[in-house]
């Protein structure tokens, strides 16, 4: 068994398989091998710490040790332990890496693919630990620079709807992004939607008066100023 592959995913919700099944896995020995599936190789101390805050060091450090022989009498192969480290096996599949990989160049059924995923994904949905909490802040960052880059490939292409697809995406995440704004007013523009432009030209500039006390970036104004002026 030690020659297995495990295909652990951590997106949409934990789940690990090996030979096509999927592994029963305890909620302890899930927390371990998410936190090496992200952070990767980790001193034993710097472990128990993160994964058992509230307890002293002494009772942290049995916690680790009974994880770790769990997994390794339950999922022989899956972690390694060298000079007081621990870190998952090379045969460890992790969705993760192919989630944040470089989105491709334009084609507009693969960059559709992508972003069926991309628009939808949460990383260990649930999951309220504090370092999963700031590994998710990252998660959602890089899933908004990925979505702008997707609707930025779809409008070269002139997909229009793919490319609103995606600037409506990324503001879910983050409804004050400048540049899921001006991609989506781009998108809008293109489409000749010039309602939905002002509509969404004039909520934007609504919010970041309320919010910030701030008005729109010189470069947004300009997208949309044509129509304030009835040049279009």
């Amino acid at each position: 068994m030690a020659a297995n592959t495990w295909q652990l995913q951590l997106i949409d919700g934990w789940r690990l398989r090996s030979g096509g099944m999927d592994v029963k896995v305890g909620l302890r020995q899930q927390r371990l091998i998410a936190a090496l599936a992200l952070l990767g190789s980790q001193p034993r101390s710097f472990l128990s710490g993160l994964l058992w805050p509230d307890s002293t060091e002494k009772q942290a450090s049995g916690s680790l040790r009974a994880a770790v022989w769990t997994i390794s009498q339950q999922l022989p192969g899956l972690l390694v332990t060298d000079n007081n480290r621990l870190e998952l096996a090379e045969s460890v599949h992790v969705d993760l890496s192919d989630f944040l990989r470089e989105t491709p160049g334009p084609a507009a059924r693969v960059l559709g693919n992508r972003l069926d995923v991309l628009a939808r994904a949460e990383l260990l949905p649930g999951w309220y630990d504090d370092w999963v909490l700031e590994e998710q802040e990252q998660f959602q960052r890089r899933r908004l620079t990925l979505l702008e880059t997707i609707a930025e490939n779809m409008l070269a292409l002139g997909e229009s709807a793919g490319a609103l697809e995606a600037a409506w995406a990324a503001l879910r995440i983050d409804p004050l992004h400048g540049t899921a704004m001006r991609l989506l007013l781009r998108a809008q523009l293109q489409e000749g939607n010039h309602a939905g432009v002002l509509s969404a030209y004039r909520d934007f500039s609504s919010r970041m008066r309320t919010e910030f006390g701030a008005r729109l970036p010189a470069d947004i104004v300009a997208i949309v100023s044509p129509l304030l002026t009835g040049a279009v």
